[in-house]
C-alpha cells in the first residue's frame, strides 16, 4: 500500500505518520499492493481532524473524523473504514457466488438456514453428542417415548444409523450403505 500522508495547516510529526501507517496497515487484507492510501490531518482551532479516500482497484472508499485529539480522530476513523471495507468485501463476494446475490439466513450457530421454493423452512437446529449406542438400547430408548426417531453411533460397527419407530410397534433401521 502507498501512503500519502499531508498536514493541512499543520506540519505531521514522525509520530503521528508511523502511528497512522500501524493503524492502517489491517486494511492491506483488502486493498492490494496497487493501493494508494491518501491521508489529510488538519488542525483547526481546538479540533483535531483526519480524511482518508482509499482506492485500489474495485475498492473505493473516504471517510472524515474530527475530534478534540488526533490520535481518538485516526481511531475512530479507522474503525469507520474498517467497517465500509468489510460491507464492501461482502457484497463482492456476494455477488460473485454464482446463483444468488443475498446471503441465506443463519441460525444462532451459524448454519445457514434454507428456505425451499415449495413451502417450509428449517426453523430449529439441533446438535446433539452422544455415546455409541447398540441397537437394543436405541430400541429400549424409543419405546420409552423419547421420540419417533434417534440417529446414533452404532457402536459395534462405528457407523451412523437411524433407528424409526413404527405405528405397529416395530422398528425400521437406516443404515448409510
Amino acid at each position: 500500500m502507498k501512503f500519502i500522508i499531508t498536514g493541512r495547516h499543520m506540519e505531521v510529526s514522525r509520530g503521528i505518520n508511523l502511528y497512522i501507517r500501524k493503524r492502517f496497515k489491517k486494511w492491506s487484507t483488502f486493498l492490494k499492493n496497487n493501493a494508494e492510501v491518501h491521508v489529510v490531518l488538519m488542525e483547526e482551532g481546538y479540533r483535531q481532524g483526519v480524511e482518508v479516500v482509499a482506492k485500489a482497484g474495485l475498492y473505493s472508499v473516504s471517510g472524515r473524523q474530527t475530534t478534540k485529539d488526533m490520535r481518538q480522530s485516526i481511531d475512530l476513523l479507522a474503525e469507520k473504514i474498517d467497517r465500509q471495507l468489510a460491507r464492501k468485501h461482502e457484497k463482492l463476494v456476494d455477488s460473485k457466488m454464482p446463483g444468488s446475490r443475498a446471503r441465506p439466513p443463519r441460525d444462532k450457530a451459524g448454519m445457514k438456514i434454507l428456505e425451499p421454493k415449495t413451502g417450509g423452512r428449517v426453523v430449529e437446529v439441533v446438535s446433539q453428542e452422544g455415546k455409541p449406542m447398540t441397537q437394543e438400547e436405541v430400541m429400549l430408548q424409543l419405546q420409552a417415548g423419547s421420540g419417533t426417531f434417534l440417529i446414533y453411533e452404532d457402536a459395534e460397527t462405528g457407523q451412523t444409523a437411524v433407528m424409526i419407530k413404527r405405528q405397529d410397534g416395530n422398528f425400521k433401521l437406516i443404515v448409510k450403505g
